[in-house]
């Protein structure tokens, strides 16, 4: 029989085993989205999700990939190339002549790209766009508009008096009110030789030169879109006129 135990005395508290310590949380759950959640839920005063329960994340619908339709797709155009080809420019910065650009556009001739480059600067201007297509002979180019050239030299710092002599602004004169006069023409009007003078003029960008694709093939010289900014006309017949510059 078991040995009989002594009354307790009501004095003395009972002892108890002590509990092993609990394991301390796993890292990854001390930081745990539920953790998160309900310390978010105490500080907004909203009823915390219940402990050991997933919070659901929410669901976006998506919807099923479609395949690419081929109408939605934008069409390359004639249009749309030339304007690429004379944005980029050419790798020397001269311009593009009609017959390169008709060159890698199927079905489009050189006679084709020069409507087609109107249609572009009618475009332009019905937008009031910055920039325009300027043509001569040696081909077209994509650039700020001649009305802007000032606004961007005075952006660039470059802006700065142009400085011509007697003789170089009586040659100006004669090819702006004379538009494709020759050199020989130039030199009898003047009486004198002009020729060094109109590469000067050419070099400023005051003067153009056209050589006609027939025979003879004379050089022409035009006054330029730079020449108009500088003297504030749009065109050559914008000049004031006088009866005496007329041919009798």
């Amino acid at each position: 029989m078991p040995p009989e135990r002594e009354p307790a005395d009501p004095d003395i508290l009972p002892l108890r085993p002590i509990a092993p310590p609990s394991a301390p949380a796993p890292t990854n759950q001390r930081f745990s989205l539920e953790r998160l959640s309900s310390a978010f839920a105490r500080l907004m005063g909203t009823p915390a999700a219940a402990p050991g329960l997933a919070i659901a994340k929410p669901q976006i619908a998506l919807e099923p990939e479609e395949e690419p339709d081929d109408d939605d797709s934008l069409p390359v155009t004639p249009r749309m190339i030339i304007e690429g080809m004379l944005f980029v420019g050419s790798a020397d910065g001269k311009p593009l002549p009609a017959a390169k650009i008709a060159s890698h556009i199927r079905n489009v001739s050189a006679e084709e790209v020069e409507q087609l480059v109107a249609d572009l600067n009618a475009s332009y201007r019905h937008d009031e766009a910055a920039y325009e297509i300027t043509g001569d002979a040696a081909g077209y180019r994509l650039q700020l508009r001649s009305d802007l050239g000032i606004l961007r030299d005075q952006f660039r710092g470059q802006q700065r008096a142009a400085k011509l002599t007697p003789a170089a602004v009586e040659v100006l004169s004669i090819v702006a009110y004379r538009q494709g006069v020759s050199g020989e023409e130039l030199n009898k009007l003047r009486g004198s030789q002009s020729h060094a003078i109109l590469a000067q003029l050419v070099r400023r960008q005051l003067v153009r030169v056209e050589r006609p694709a027939g025979t003879p093939k004379v050089a022409r010289y035009h006054t330029t879109s730079r020449f108009n900014q500088l003297f504030g006309v749009s065109s050559p017949a914008d000049l004031p006129r006088n009866e005496d510059l007329d041919d009798s």
